[in-house]
């Protein structure tokens, strides 16, 4: 969560967004809500409480980092953590890359 940070306060105003969705189903909300602060994330975090976004990407693994570009198509899915701060930039650095071949 910590890279995702440094990497969501460089690439951010260049447009990126990151979305953090706690699976709540599994988790309890007011816990995931005071780690997020006591660590420092500023960006959205979103909460599955049902279950239903683990079913709809079908995920089978905590964490799962999915890179989705400005027209909503999965890029990228990382399964498993933690991420590098590198292996994130890459990613990123990517997907800003390719959005001007298009």
């Amino acid at each position: 969560m910590p890279a995702l940070e440094r990497v969501y306060q460089e690439y951010n105003s260049a447009g990126l967004e990151i979305l953090s969705i706690n699976i709540t189903s599994q988790d309890d909300k007011q816990k995931a809500i005071q780690f997020t602060r006591e660590i420092g994330i500023s960006f959205p975090t979103l909460f599955d409480e049902k279950g239903q976004i683990s079913e709809l990407y079908h995920l089978q693994a905590l964490p799962t980092t999915f890179f989705i570009d400005e027209n909503g198509v999965i890029q990228d899915i990382v399964i498993g953590g933690p991420m590098s701060e590198t292996l994130l930039r890459t990613r990123v650095e990517e997907m800003f890359n390719t959005q001007g071949d298009r």
